[in-house]
């Protein structure tokens, strides 16, 4: 009997499902591109990474780098206007306050922020600078208007208003 491709006896093998590796499950496939970013003749020089040493800032040399930053800035009338007569203090190496009249100048000051800090660090080598808006208030005299207080008044002045208001204690002040 002839042998038929249907009866030729075929042996059948079945591999294992294949399972991923427990260190790439979950996470997305590498592939593989033959794109090469540079070419082996086209070699950059490292730049120095190192930090710079920069003195370190005094209130003295703030002062000198807040001048020039004035200077520079003459031509920006508005921030001009909103630094010029501001008095500044180095509180540590890398934070300084900015004494403003009242909260409003903070916003004021936000979009120039950056300008003024960039012109600040190059200038001091400072590359942490920040600053912080603190409202200086001016301290007001307060008016005596009681009996009590203007009596207080007298004899903050005149101290022998006291021995005045023992002699006559009927006086109520």
């Amino acid at each position: 009997m002839p042998k038929t491709e249907d009866s030729i006896p075929t042996e059948k093998t079945t591999l294992p499902p294949a399972q991923p590796s427990k260190a790439h499950v979950g996470l997305p496939t590498a592939r593989l591109t033959s794109i090469s970013i540079s070419s082996p003749h086209d070699v950059k020089p490292v730049l120095n990474t190192e930090p710079v040493k920069a003195e370190p800032l005094t209130q003295e040399r703030l002062e000198t780098y807040w001048k020039q930053l004035l200077e520079s800035c003459k031509g920006d009338e508005e921030l001009y206007g909103l630094i010029n007569d501001k008095v500044i203090e180095l509180k540590d190496e890398n934070l300084f306050n900015i004494q403003v009249p009242n909260l409003y100048y903070d916003t004021l000051l936000q979009p120039y922020q950056l300008r003024i800090l960039d012109f600040l660090r190059k200038a001091s080598g400072v590359e942490m600078l920040q600053y912080r808006v603190v409202v200086a208030f001016e301290k007001t005299e307060r008016k005596a208007y009681l009996p009590s207080e203007k009596f207080e008044e007298m004899a903050s002045r005149n101290p022998s208003m006291l021995s005045l208001r023992k002699l006559f204690p009927d006086i109520d002040f």
